[in-house]
């Protein structure tokens, strides 16, 4: 412990400072994820898909929940937990009287198989199913993108990636487009290319959703690291629209010649706009099995000598400039993919096993999905398109001291919060939610 001495502060040399306020908490914020979890059901669910023992001190589904909320708060070092284990708030939302040490996480994330690969799909399938209700869901779009989770140590099946230029893992997620919600993830090796067993990938996610969503119209969105034949087979088995970026090549161009000569006739010397012109002709790629609709967006912007040619296939019947924009809203998948790696340090590979490295990235992934649900369904408006850096520093970094009487416990927080009412309105929010 340190001395009176050291503790003093140097702009005020009558302030000190120490570790001995008792038991507190600084994450009181929690009771409100608390509270929205037991309206998901999320621990039945949890109990249900690990079924390990009820006779360990702490089974398998109590850790993955443990490990749900100390994500949440943003300890994403196993190692906090030993900080953490007597901590009020977290052992009185866990019904623990001390939180699993970080060697007991460690076993638990490596004894673990495919077998919980499968079981964290579905626990991703139901809440998707949960909270996007059947009979008012008319829309889903399939954002398929890939990214990288960049390892700096000896991790199995890391690689360097020559598109990043770093060393890591090369992960497929998909998103549904219109709200964020991830509804898959697969870890991959750091070399794999971008469509590699894309169809594998998607094909268990169009099955469910075909029986789940049968009235729902669903479409795919990629760029052009997907082009390929076998998703465009893919999405015409299960009757899905596609919209996918492709790259240029020197048949398209000569495809785009006419359009552009137009583009330049009409748009040739004004260099002080923006300008733009579509066009669309049937291709067919040597790989294809049949001709596909093409859309041409030619386009310069103020400034530019050179026009830009964008090259889209489709299975869109909509007008050219309509399937341009729906392709052009992917963009928002890149803030998912941000908030998922940084604010839920989804990038973290902290293990050296691959298979630990996935059980991870998986948790996580529950997490950013009951984040992301609430977002929508619990708070404010002004608060929905928060990321969770911001959400964690507004609603869940909250001081408290913890009351226990013979008949109760009372969370006792700061009298100096400034979201005082905000937070009050989200419980009475969740309160009157229904997830059937």
């Amino acid at each position: 412990m340190s001395s009176l001495q050291q503790n003093i502060l140097n702009f005020n040399k009558s302030l000190s400072y120490n570790f001995e306020g008792g038991n507190l908490s600084s994450d009181s914020g929690l009771i409100i994820i608390r509270s929205f979890v037991e309206k998901l059901g999320l621990r039945p669910l949890l109990e249900d898909a690990f079924n390990d023992s009820a006779y360990r001190v702490h089974t398998y589904a109590s850790i993955i929940e443990q490990l749900v909320y100390t994500i949440i708060s943003g300890y994403h070092s196993d190692n906090c937990s030993d900080s953490l284990r007597h901590d009020p708030i977290f052992t009185n939302i866990l019904d623990k009287e001390a939180l699993a040490s970080q060697p007991t996480i460690s076993r638990f994330i490596n004894s673990l198989d495919e077998t919980a690969i499968e079981a964290f799909n579905r626990l991703l399938e139901i809440l998707f199913e949960r909270a996007n209700p059947k009979r008012s869901t008319k829309q889903i779009v399939l954002d398929l993108d890939s990214t990288l989770f960049e390892t700096f140590g000896t991790q199995d099946k890391s690689a360097y990636n020559f598109h990043y230029a770093s060393k890591g893992y090369h992960p497929l997620m998909l998103f549904n487009g219109l709200n964020g919600d991830l509804m898959k993830i697969e870890l991959r090796g750091g070399s794999v290319y971008t469509s590699n067993n894309i169809e594998a990938f998607l094909k268990p996610v169009l099955e469910w959703l075909e029986e789940a969503y049968p009235n729902t119209q669903i479409l795919v969105r990629a760029d052009s690291g997907f082009a390929t034949p076998a998703l465009y087979n893919l999405c015409e088995e299960f009757g899905v629209l596609f919209v996918i970026r492709l790259k240029a090549n020197a048949t398209l161009k000569k495809y785009s010649e006419d359009i552009l000569r137009e583009f330049e006739d009409v748009y040739g010397k004004d260099y002080s706009k923006h300008h733009v012109m579509y066009d669309e002709f049937p291709y067919q790629a040597k790989s294809w099995q049949k001709p596909l609709r093409v859309i041409c967006r030619i386009e310069r912007s103020p400034g530019e000598l050179l026009a830009r040619a964008t090259f889209i296939v489709t299975s869109l019947e909509a007008e050219p400039k309509v399937v341009v924009k729906a392709y052009n809203k992917r963009g928002n998948m890149e803030n998912f993919i941000k908030e998922a790696k940084i604010d839920f340090s989804m990038k973290s590979a902290s293990h050296s096993s691959f298979m630990a490295n996935t059980i991870k990235c998986l948790i996580k992934a529950l997490a950013y999905n009951i984040v992301n649900i609430m977002k929508r369904t619990a708070l404010p408006k002004e608060h929905q398109s928060c990321r969770m850096l911001s959400l964690r520093t507004v609603f869940i970094k909250i001081a408290s001291r913890i009351v226990t009487s013979a008949r109760r416990t009372t969370f006792k927080l700061s009298s100096n919060y400034p979201w005082m009412r905000q937070f009050q309105k989200i419980m009475e929010k969740i309160d009157k939610l229904c997830f059937s």
